[in-house]
């Protein structure tokens, strides 16, 4: 039975009302539903998130990271970058995990992303090309681990099952989901999903780091000697994924984490990865110091390492949500479908770099190496990947 009292103390007893005119079955899922949800964090989560969120404060003391210019070294760095990652790569000291957990919805696709396919080669099949390349130049199979969602698991398992995972060794693929979080009214109150339970949200791709704990994935990557873990998400159709020279610089730092920046454009309005008393973080273009965007020269592109031992130690370290406010469908007092606006909390990967004790970076051609896929037309749309894959020769 749902507790009145502490549903009201937690102003949440409207949450009886839908009771009466639910049928058994779907009373007996919102008690489970309900069994999951300690309502104090949810309380908390809606007053330090929502309530007395704080606006952002412009750090007047942002400063341009130090970071390596991939133009501007000689082949015989690139070269011994290129040996050097390859004997790591042969040696089994690299784990690849890609995030994955959205759908194409924004492109008019309604499928997970990684199915997306230019010239009949999907997303999924354009990364595990470079894996199963990868495989062939050093006769290791590389750990593929790679975050699904609620919304998309079940489709995506099919699809690498469908297409025989693309040629790759499917013991050597690991599915995991990320988290979910739940989603409140503007007035803190639960949300009904159009399912009728209670609505829960992804997490953000910054709780990629305790699914991989939760999974005992982490461990796991260190039983097979694993020591970095690159990392990239589903949208870069010009992704490198562990490329041979970066996995050699990668190797040669051996920090904390590395990450691949390009070169930002004036006024672009994309995170910059900066040093703010020393640790690194990615500020967006609205936290950023007014007059002073353009200095700051590294945008980030979604591509890093990080050294297994270092995500051990910190994952279970805490991370700020931020707040997102959309439209979402769910259930009105009256039992009909809606779209209402909605809070959604996410975790940003990046926020763990404040963890980092070494952190190098290496700035790539975005030409060659990061052309994004959001939108259905316009900017980082579907005309301007082709026309970048077709730049590059990869169609």
């Amino acid at each position: 039975m749902l507790d009145e009292t502490i549903l009201k103390q937690h102003g949440q007893d409207h949450i009886l009302e839908y009771c009466k005119m639910m049928s058994q079955s779907e009373k007996e899922q919102l008690h489970i539903d309900m069994d999951r949800i300690d309502l104090d964090e949810v309380d908390k989560l809606y007053e330090d998130v929502y309530v007395n969120r704080k606006m952002i404060e412009i750090a007047d003391d942002v400063e341009q990271i130090n970071y390596d210019i991939k133009e501007n070294l000689p082949e015989e760095k690139l070269a011994e970058y290129r040996s050097l990652g390859l004997s790591a790569i042969k040696e089994g000291k690299f784990a690849v995990l890609l995030m994955a957990g959205g759908q194409g919805t924004r492109l008019g696709h309604k499928a997970p992303k990684g199915t997306f396919s230019f010239n009949d080669k999907s997303l999924f099949e354009r990364q595990a090309e470079q894996l199963n390349k990868l495989f062939e130049e050093t006769g290791t199979p590389i750990h593929w681990y790679i975050m699904t969602s609620d919304i998309n698991h079940k489709d995506t398992l099919s699809f690498f099952l469908e297409n025989n995972y693309f040629g790759y060794d499917e013991s050597y693929i690991h599915f995991f989901k990320q988290d979910h979080v739940v989603a409140l009214s503007t007035e803190g109150e639960l949300v009904l999903d159009k399912d009728k339970h209670i609505m829960r949200t992804p997490n953000g791709n910054g709780g990629v780091f305790k699914s991989l704990e939760k999974a005992n994935l982490l461990n796991e990557m260190k039983d097979n000697g694993v020591e970095y873990l690159f990392l990239n998400n589903i949208d870069n159709v010009l992704v490198k994924v562990l490329d041979s020279e970066f996995a050699g610089f990668i190797k040669e730092k051996d920090c904390d984490i590395t990450t691949k920046s390009v070169q930002a454009y004036p006024d672009e309005k994309v995170g910059r990865i900066v040093s703010i008393d020393d640790k690194k973080q990615v500020l967006e273009y609205s936290e950023l110091p007014e007059g002073e965007v353009n200095k700051l020269e590294n945008a980030n592109i979604g591509i890093h390492a990080f050294k297994l031992d270092f995500l051990i130690e910190a994952a279970s370290k805490p991370l700020p949500y931020h707040l997102a406010i959309k439209n979402l469908k769910q259930i009105d007092e009256d039992f009909s479908v809606i779209e209402k606006e909605t809070l959604k909390f996410e975790l940003f990967y990046f926020d763990i770099f404040q963890y980092a004790n070494s952190f190098a970076t290496l700035q790539v051609d975005r030409k060659e190496e990061f052309s994004p896929l959001k939108n259905k037309e316009g900017k980082d749309s579907i005309e301007t990947a082709q026309q970048d894959l077709e730049t590059n020769q990869l169609l």
